[in-house]
């Protein structure tokens, strides 16, 4: 098999549908197959989608794993030489796919690829091309001096804001886990996903891993999927905010925190903590529980 997609679904199935469709309708690869793992959904019944379509294989769970433990379990019940990450709530734009798989193909420094993320208004959604972020540039953007200043070159250290993009593809420190493409190699160097990441943050861990094993991350700008961002998550903002800055708390202590000093260490994961409780008092008092930027 050259490509698997897999595709977890979580209370997102029209969505889903509309993802299918685009899928089939515009990967001209013949030789894919897709592995929808649904989390325990409750929204509407995915029986059908075997016979809809074509070499799709549905994985059901009693209950949600969580994002990263669900993508590796796609993808090790089917072997291929590429494997895609592709949210549920994602449009796949003509030539999306098969663009990203032939770069892959011919770019042999190239572990991961991802493609152009767009809103549904067109806007691009800034978290597809992005750095690997460090205490200093998570700092600036946690609170809020990237959007007050951002043109200055530290407080937006963290995106990728080129206004004029290239025409081919170009190297990045990360893309998003939305839609997210990778070779078999890669695989077998890195273990796929750190688990301990439930929801957010296991593709910039995944993306930073990759990296630290000699591999190039790229950033497509001539493909482009329309993601619905926070299609799921919006069902459980409570929760999904939980798990937005537990995702935080996860990545500092794992590539950080060790090296740090104490008094530094307590520092980053005391404002991670306040930054949350924060969050959680906002939205009690307007009913909003936001997670993360607006794009």
């Amino acid at each position: 098999m050259k490509l698997a997609v897999v595709i977890v679904n979580y209370n997102s199935t029209a969505y889903l549908r509309r993802c299918l469709s685009d899928l089939y309708r515009y990967t001209r690869e013949p030789d894919f197959r897709v592995i929808v793992v649904d989390n325990a959904s409750s929204d509407e019944a995915l029986d059908d989608l075997p016979q809809q379509y074509p070499r799709l294989e549905l994985l059901r769970n009693p209950r949600n794993l969580g994002f990263a433990k669900a993508c590796n379990q796609g993808v090790r019940c089917c072997p291929a030489s590429y494997y895609l990450l592709l949210n549920p709530d994602c449009e796949v734009q003509e030539g999306a796919i098969d663009r990203c798989l032939q770069f892959l193909e011919t770019a042999a420094d190239a572990g991961i690829v991802g493609c152009r993320v767009e809103n549904p208004d067109g806007t691009v959604q800034r978290a597809c091309r992005r750095r690997i972020p460090r205490p200093k540039t998570a700092f600036y953007r946690l609170f809020g001096l990237s959007t007050l200043f951002p043109r200055h070159p530290a407080f937006s250290a963290y995106y990728v804001t080129d206004e004029q993009e290239a025409d081919r593809p170009y190297p990045v420190e990360a893309v998003s886990g939305s839609f997210l493409m990778f070779r078999q190699a890669v695989l077998e160097e890195t273990g796929g996903l750190d688990e301990d990441f439930f929801l957010y943050g296991e593709d910039l861990d995944f993306c930073y891993r990759v990296s630290q094993a000699g591999w190039r991350i790229y950033y497509h700008p001539g493909a482009a999927v329309t993601h619905y961002k926070r299609a799921s998550s919006s069902r459980d903002p409570r929760n999904s905010l939980f798990h937005f800055y537990d995702a935080m708390r996860i990545f500092y202590e794992k590539h950080y925190g060790v090296h740090a000093n104490p008094l530094e260490r307590f520092l980053v994961l005391a404002g991670i903590e306040f930054l949350y409780r924060l969050r959680l008092v906002r939205g009690r008092l307007t009913g909003r529980y936001e997670v993360g930027s607006a794009n």
